[in-house]
């Protein structure tokens, strides 16, 4: 397609308000750009400074950024050069966006993700050298710019309104902000979206904008230690998450798994065989949990440290081991013949048995741990050595007592 002609094909889209043409002729990843990219060659400064007038402005602008963008992208190589040309792009629309209805949001959720996209390929190589993503971080600022136009839209009304984008534009927000190492930053965009009355119910957006909405909202409140609503946002995002996307749920369920294992809800072998990467990374946790093994846990964790770490899980499978330390208890609690009265050298000798050796005061100290924190239900005495259980339930379901 000759550039000229490319041009002119924007003309009967902006006409009528046909946004799945428009996605179509702007869009990076299609057959379009990629034959564009081959046939315009390089578009100059002055013509990127002279758009033309074919188009209602600023679109000949929008027309020509494009082009330099794909040529940047397809045939140079040069992914900053393309991020640049989309960014300006970017600017163009949003003078025109500003005065347009619900009908072009399709239009502004590709040129966003499609700058989103070149922004991480432009910063593979500073990050790689600096550990920086000065792309992404001008990128998520744009995408702010775009949550604020849609948030604010004070002109138009109902299913013509751009509020109806806010939800897509806000997942956006977050996706870059967790991107960029500032999830402390999403509060903002959450703020601004829960405390404004005009903004439309969640469960109004399209599943998959409320299924990326719950997911940051569990995930803000995992990394918060609010184990309770993090583990019923990620429930709600991984049971309405479509069935196609596995890759979405084993992203999901890399943070659920670890809060059921606080709460002693095992995932069955069946879940963790649709995903060999977490049953191999969880299997080895599950198995020393139903025996007690603590050893063989605190070796598993030793062993994925790096990899738990980089996913942030590190702390919550740390605290996960005291489901082991538990079981590990109620064993000795159940071979005593489930009494009342336990010695502290019962428990040390339950944990020597499986290579743990320790002397009573920190074994003490383990059950006194346990028991504050509502694993265990009763007291100790310190003069008798003596471990007194409540008669009723004194190891309690470890999902009544989660935060």
């Amino acid at each position: 397609m000759k550039l000229q002609q490319y041009v002119n094909s924007f003309s009967d889209p902006l006409r009528f308000e046909d946004p799945t043409s428009l996605v179509r002729l702007l869009t990076c990843h299609n057959k379009t750009s990629r034959g564009l990219a081959d046939t315009v060659g390089v578009i100059d400064e002055r013509r990127l400074n002279n758009p033309g007038h074919s188009l209602p402005e600023p679109w000949d602008g929008i027309a020509i950024r494009h082009c330099a963008c794909v040529y940047a992208l397809y045939i140079k190589r040069d992914y900053t050069e393309a991020y640049t040309h989309q960014s300006a792009l970017l600017s163009l629309f949003y003078r025109w966006f500003q005065d347009q209805s619900a009908w072009v949001l399709p239009v502004l959720y590709i040129l966003l993700q499609d700058l989103r996209d070149l922004a991480e390929q432009a910063d593979q190589g500073t990050y790689s050298n600096t550990g920086k993503m000065p792309s992404l971080e001008e990128c998520t600022r744009t995408v702010s710019k775009a949550f604020s136009m849609c948030a604010t839209d004070r002109t138009f009304k109902g299913v013509e309104s751009r509020r109806n984008g806010v939800y897509h534009i806000a997942c956006l927000s977050l996706k870059c902000y967790f991107k960029v190492g500032k999830p402390n930053l999403c509060k903002n965009i959450i703020r601004a979206v829960t405390s404004d009355p005009k903004t439309p119910p969640i469960d109004e957006a399209p599943l998959n904008d409320q299924v990326t909405w719950h997911f940051y909202i569990g995930m803000l409140a995992f990394l918060n230690g609010e184990d309770k609503k993090a583990g019923e946002e990620l429930e709600w995002a991984f049971l309405n998450c479509p069935a196609d996307a596995k890759r979405n749920q084993e992203l999901i369920l890399t943070y659920l798994i670890p809060l059921h294992l606080l709460r002693d809800s095992l995932p069955s072998p069946r879940l963790l065989s649709l995903h060999p990467r977490l049953e191999e990374l969880f299997t080895p946790f599950i198995n020393s949990i139903k025996s007690g093994d603590v050893r063989e846990y605190d070796e598993r964790l030793d062993w994925a440290q790096q990899r738990l770490v980089g996913m942030s899980t590190y702390l919550v499978m740390e605290r996960a081991r005291e489901g082991g330390l538990r079981m590990l208890f109620k064993k000795a609690w159940i071979a005593s013949d489930k009494s009342s009265r336990i010695p502290i050298t019962t428990f040390q000798s339950a944990l020597k048995i499986h290579g743990v050796d320790v002397d009573s005061d920190e074994v003490e100290c383990m059950v006194a741990n346990m028991i504050y924190r509502g694993y265990m239900k009763g007291y100790i005495s310190h003069e008798k050595q003596m471990v007194v259980l409540a008669k009723s339930n004194p190891f309690p379901n470890l999902w009544t007592i989660v935060r």
